[in-house]
């Protein structure tokens, strides 16, 4: 009776109150049935790139001296011509980039974090919001959007905006952790009303979904399990996967997205990589000229959203590291596949020498061993020694753990940098971010 409600409830509030969202959700559910959503991306991007050039300084003038049609058809070369989006440039000129005229109901600002450098302005067009795209996903997993969810967030929402969420989304329920500093009484109310609402979906950031998973497993608490675990913010260890999939008795489903652009990429129930969602962004993995490099080979993310038409973001220099994967997955969705991004807005450990050891390949050594760790953060200060500041699981010593750890990157710097490990008490977040890697380095 319960789901019976909140189906109607839902097919209500979509149909009749926000049909606009009701037809944005058909379309998108549909669209993957297109016969050729490479020839779509395109078009997309042709008709991006037109009206950027016509309604925002900044891109008439970053595109000036191109020599693009002038008809609005763009081949795939002429793209590859056009010059990235840097951070700075997005820093530097926000009010030139957005478009002319774009109203406050059209559009909201947005702002990193600021945890991979200076923090970075954007506006969120509203006219494509990314919630049928997420519908989209869960759909992939079974689950629908009037079904219950948890969701497991740093901080404690304000009070008038968990009103109007409870409000909005009548009868459904929804419940929040605050993960920052939870308590006691906290974690065990959030694991009641958890076993009481049933929720079939519990998102959060991988760091504070993964504590929560420790805190059940550590204390034998069982929960009702969910049908999917998803999980965004930072790069997945295969062990925390492991861990979380055993405490919640549910599937986690790894997602790539940012501040920037929201929704990216995505696992299906396969599970074989991540499906990029290539009707809304278009991705790109270049070299150090900004060429496409071959599918299986690392590169530099390049993004243009697609949807947003208030603040264009056009082959947008990330700051990530990832690949394509040359095969389609056996789910049959048309979306092409990359594989899970390691290298997440994260620095490299750098040594003297210029040796550069990525994110990536830290996240293959650690595995095997983050099983007996919460947290864990590298911080390289200015002389290029890197303190390894780590808060274990349990009363068990993990000194000789962690000494392996430091050793494998000492061995991977060729012995040009000292590793320290430090047992703390909390990881220092930067922003409302836990990064793997903070770099002092000048």
């Amino acid at each position: 009776m319960g789901n019976s409600l909140a189906k109607a409830v839902f097919s209500f509030k979509t149909k009749i109150l926000n049909p606009k969202l009701n037809r944005l959700h058909q379309k998108t559910k549909n669209r993957l049935k297109e016969p050729n959503l490479e020839k779509y991306n395109l078009e997309k991007r042709q008709e991006l790139i037109h009206h950027a050039i016509t309604n925002s300084t900044f891109y008439a003038k970053k595109y000036g001296n191109l020599n693009l049609p002038k008809n609005g058809t763009l081949t795939q070369e002429d793209f590859l011509k056009i010059p990235p989006l840097t951070r700075t440039e997005l820093v530097e000129n926000f009010e030139n980039i957005k478009v002319k005229n774009v109203s406050s109901v059209a559009a909201k600002k947005v702002s990193t974090s600021g945890s991979t450098g200076h923090p970075i302005s954007i506006l969120r067009d509203l006219r494509n919001p990314e919630t049928p795209i997420r519908w989209r996903i869960l759909d992939w997993w079974g689950i629908e959007p009037w079904e219950n969810q948890a969701f497991i967030y740093r901080y404690k929402r304000p009070f008038s905006e968990r009103i109007s969420n409870a409000l909005l989304w009548w009868p459904t329920k929804r419940i929040f952790l605050a993960a920052a500093n939870p308590t006691k009484e906290h974690l065990e109310k959030f694991v009641t009303d958890f076993n009481s609402i049933k929720p079939s979906l519990l998102q959060g950031y991988v760091d504070v979904v993964f504590e929560f998973a420790l805190y059940l497993l550590d204390n034998n608490i069982k929960i009702h399990p969910p049908k999917m675990v998803w999980v965004t913010s930072a790069p997945l260890f295969e062990e925390q996967r492991e861990l979380m999939q055993k405490a919640f008795g549910a599937p986690v489903c790894d997602q790539y997205g940012n501040t920037e652009i929201m929704l990216i990429a995505a696992e299906c129930p396969e599970q074989k990589g991540l499906h990029i969602m290539q009707d809304t962004v278009h991705i790109e993995f270049v070299d150090q000229n900004n060429e496409p490099v071959p599918p299986n080979t690392i590169g530099r993310i390049l993004l243009t959203d697609l949807t947003n038409y208030a603040f264009p973001l056009i082959r947008y220099d990330i700051g990530d590291e990832g690949k394509f994967m040359d095969e389609m997955c056996t789910c049959g969705k048309q979306l092409p596949l990359m594989e899970n991004v390691r290298g997440r807005q994260a620095h490299n450990i750098q040594t003297p020498s210029g040796l550069r050891i990525r994110g990536e390949h830290l996240m293959a050594m650690f595995n095997g061993h983050m099983k007996n760790f919460k947290e864990i953060q590298l911080r390289q200060e200015a002389d290029y020694s890197v303190s390894m500041e780590y808060v274990p699981r349990g009363h068990h010593n993990h000194s000789k753990e962690i000494q392996n750890m430091a050793e494998l990157i000492m061995q991977r710097s060729r012995q040009e940098i000292k590793v320290y490990p430090k047992e703390v008490q909390k990881i220092q977040q930067v922003g409302r971010k836990t990064p793997l890697i903070v770099s002092n380095l000048k």
